[in-house]
């Protein structure tokens, strides 16, 4: 089954104890309050980690895993379904938790990585603390804060947490063996004003995301022979690519 849903197993021991010391450190650093794990598999990092918080949640897709392990970890809340769909902001305010101060902690199948991290930390603001993934390598390098080519997920990322790039996890780490390469990644929830609009950054990106390939200065005039364009692109950016533009330049256009 957990091949199909595209998950790889956890079975070398260092890397997991890495991870839960990385959880461990993250959960102290942001003053949190909760913890959640998703897609726990067949729980060798929840065992490890199931002490740091009082609570403690994990969100499971398949039913077995509440019957192998509920025996073996007491200070937690089971929930059954799949996160994507899962009212996690709901489910926390039921218990007067606050998402701000919950961190979030998941070995990703990979196939449905960017739907998660959106979930988590762009359909909100800022909602909650940060987080550690165990995600494709590939999908780390264009994530972390210090990546050359700036993805659109990792401008939605990096808007208001930093992503730092762990560690590279081999594929004999796993069972079975992915065909991808693996990595972790920390995101921690940035702590000073943000200066750009975030909705105005959402109709930039929109706008100028499909066509990426080609300057700011020509995807400008591409819109403007359709429509007038919304955003006026200064002239010592007109042949810039959106992957190269910093927080800088993004905050001068769109504060123009």
């Amino acid at each position: 089954m957990w091949t199909f849903l595209g998950q790889n197993f956890l079975i070398d021991a260092k890397v997991r104890s890495y991870i839960a010391d990385k959880i461990s450190a993250l959960y102290k650093v942001c003053w949190c309050e909760a913890l959640i794990e998703i897609w726990p598999g067949k729980g060798s990092i929840t065992t490890l980690i199931s002490h740091i918080s009082e609570n403690f949640f994990v969100i499971e897709k398949d039913s077995t895993f509440i019957e192998n392990w509920k025996l073996k970890i007491e200070n937690w809340k089971f929930v059954l379904g799949d996160v994507l769909e899962v009212d996690v902001d709901k489910l926390l305010q039921e218990k007067k938790l606050n998402t701000k101060k919950t961190l979030v902690v998941g070995n990703l199948p990979y196939y449905i990585t960017s739907p998660i991290l959106r979930k988590f930390f762009w359909n909100g603001f800022q909602n909650y603390a940060g987080g550690i993934f165990m995600v494709q390598d590939e999908v780390a390098q264009k994530l972390k804060s210090d990546a050359k080519k700036k993805s659109y997920l990792r401008r939605l990322l990096n808007y208001a947490y930093t992503v730092t790039y762990l560690k590279w996890v081999p594929g004999k780490c796993f069972k079975p063996i992915p065909k991808v390469k693996s990595a972790l990644i920390e995101l921690k929830i940035k702590n000073w004003e943000l200066k750009i609009e975030r909705d105005k950054l959402i109709e930039f990106l929109e706008l100028f995301a499909p066509f990426s390939r080609k300057t700011l200065g020509a995807i400008q005039t591409m819109i403007n022979k359709k429509s007038v364009c919304m955003f006026s692109i200064p002239e010592s950016l007109k042949k810039k690519r959106l992957e190269e533009l910093s927080w800088e330049d993004l905050t001068l256009i769109l504060s123009l």
